[in-house]
């Protein structure tokens, strides 16, 4: 794979790629704009994170549900794929205007208008216009909207075609063509759903054997599946409110953040949950101290990433892990920016959660979450009675089949990607103030090799004996520091001239075969918000790598041009 050069703004990557969760960003002030909401002023949007903005392919299906349902000028509506999601999102909207009739967010089923292939419905909740930014960050932080290929198939079906269409890419010189002329889809829905438990479980599926995750009696009736990844947190938080609240008001109870999480797992707590504690790894003795304390509120659960977005510094698991089993409190991890063949995290963890849109899939044009419950905790039998009485498969089918046709062989992919990201992070970081270069606009290097490496090292996945046995690609693979690598630079401008200079993709998500770079602060906070992210130890003037499959020679080239051009401005 070579690197590519950035196409126009709000096209999709790579170029003609349906359902592509990558919007290109080609300039800073791109994805300022993004956070503060800034309508985009390209005549065609052509894709977008299907969280963050109300997808193309759904656009027509909300026009429909509109006429069908005689809305009001002053009403639009959003979709899900279940009346539970559906008074999920209507529940949120009463919370946050409480002295409003509840009529105003009426739910209706409009199957009967978009035509979903068969066994799935649709649901619309009218609501206010005026409303509509609240409403968003339901729709965003909770990840239970409709797929955009449930859309893609309704459009599809009122076409007249009624074949389920899975929405991959077509032209013979697309960079993914290779893999999907190889590779092809499995006509059975369940079985694709079982195999992607089997792979996020560590299991491997032809063989039967023991789970790579490191905890005895690991099974895929463990697994739940979920739309998107923060779906799975959301379902989670919810989960831990309903089995480990001692009063009818969760508002009662607080929840403890060790290091960086991702950052929309802080807008869902921000949104739900306020009141929340943050922890570094440099402040465990006054986390110790809070849990200590009788007066406190109880805590709910304690959340860390692994490592975390996007500083990649690693908590010091076995000790969160102690402290927690002393005070009777469950640990969710999300290892997402790490990946289970990297790191063995489920021991520390009651809860595991992860984003399969990212390395899982790879090729970033489909979406997907998984949880998966730790059979050794002593939390185990309340949550998994809990999750079997009221867990809900919304994932749909055609979603499910493209996740199982890009996690084959995932390994492979990961283990490339681990070399390459490896090697930029040791070029960048020789060439930073903390790497001993005094002239140079590189401040610090951000990655597990880097930062807190004992923490990640401990955690790193250790090739058992009876793995070496095994002839699966997962039991082969030699794990690394996955394929994240943040750097800050000195100035604004000198991180704003590197980003635009480079020659790579530019868009957010991560765990992608292109390499990405992303102004990760300049979009995922709003002006308003920079004096939380300095608190937080966050620069302003930080870029974020995924690292992807292209020649590292390449990516080293192009990463030196740039920086040559930063240092010029």
């Amino acid at each position: 794979m070579l690197l590519q050069r950035n196409p126009p703004l709000d096209h999709c990557i790579p170029p003609n790629t349906p359902h592509s969760v990558i919007q290109s960003l080609p300039t800073w002030q791109d994805n300022v704009d993004r956070a503060v909401g800034k309508p985009t002023q390209s005549k065609h949007l052509e894709t977008c994170y299907p969280r963050f903005i109300i997808h193309p392919f759904l656009q027509p299906l909300i026009k429909s549900s509109l006429e069908a349902l005689k809305a009001t000028p002053e009403q639009t509506c959003l979709l899900f794929p279940s009346v539970r999601l559906a008074k999920a999102f209507q529940s949120y909207m009463r919370l946050q205007f409480p002295s409003s009739a509840s009529e105003r967010w009426e739910s209706k089923c409009v199957s009967e208008t978009l035509n979903p292939p068969p066994g799935y419905d649709i649901f619309a909740v009218l609501f206010p216009v005026e409303q509509r930014s609240l409403a968003m960050k339901f729709w965003t932080f909770s990840g239970a909207g409709i797929s955009t290929r449930l859309a893609e198939n309704c459009i599809s079906r009122h076409d007249g075609n009624l074949e389920l269409t899975l929405g991959l890419p077509t032209q013979p010189d697309h960079e993914y063509s290779n893999y999907y002329t190889l590779h092809s889809a499995l006509s059975s829905v369940p079985e694709a759903k079982a195999k992607i438990k089997a792979r996020f479980a560590g299991l491997d599926s032809d063989s039967g054997a023991r789970s790579i995750r490191g905890v005895d009696g690991v099974s895929t009736s463990d697994v739940y599946l979920y739309p998107t990844g923060m779906n799975a947190i959301w379902n989670a938080h919810h989960m831990l409110h309903d089995v480990c609240k001692t009063s009818t008001d969760p508002r009662t109870f607080t929840t403890v953040q060790v290091n960086i999480l991702y950052v929309d797992s802080y807008k869902l707590l921000d949104t739900t949950n306020p009141g929340y504690h943050i922890f570094t790894n440099e402040t465990l003795d006054d986390l110790e101290l809070l849990l200590e304390d009788s007066n406190e509120k109880p805590i709910l659960g304690l959340f860390t990433d692994f490592p975390g977005n996007p500083h990649l510094k690693s908590a010091d698991l076995p000790r969160l892990r102690r402290l927690a089993d002393k005070h009777n409190i469950p640990i969710i991890i999300d290892e997402t920016a790490g990946c289970h063949l990297n790191v063995s995290v489920l021991k520390y963890a009651d809860i595991v959660v992860g984003s399969l849109t990212k390395v899982f899939s790879g090729f970033a044009n489909v979406l997907g979450g998984a949880l998966l419950l730790n059979p050794s905790s002593h939390f185990y039998a309340s949550f998994k009675a809990h999750l079997d009485a009221n867990y809900e498969d919304d994932y749909f089918g055609a979603d499910a089949l493209v996740m199982e046709l890009n996690s084959r062989g995932f390994e492979e992919r990961l283990s490339t990607i681990n070399r390459n990201a490896e090697a930029l992070a040791d070029w960048l970081f020789i060439r930073s103030k903390v790497g001993g270069e005094e002239k140079t606009v590189i401040e610090e290097v951000f990655y597990p090799k880097y930062q807190h490496r004992k923490n990640y090292e401990r955690c790193m996945r250790v090739v058992s004996a009876f793995e070496d046995d095994l002839e699966s690609a997962q039991n082969k693979f030699q794990p690394g520091y996955s394929g994240i690598v943040a750097v800050s630079f000195t100035s604004l401008e000198a991180a704003k001239t590197f980003y635009e200079s480079i020659q790579c993709y530019k868009g957010t998500t991560l765990g992608t075969v292109v390499t990405l770079l992303s102004p990760f602060i300049a979009i995922a906070f709003p002006p308003e918000k920079m004096d939380w992210v300095r608190e937080h130890g966050m620069s302003e003037a930080l870029v974020r790598f995924s690292v992807g499959l292209e020649d590292i020679s390449r990516i080293l080239n192009s990463a030196e041009a740039a920086l040559f051009a930063a240092e010029r401005c």
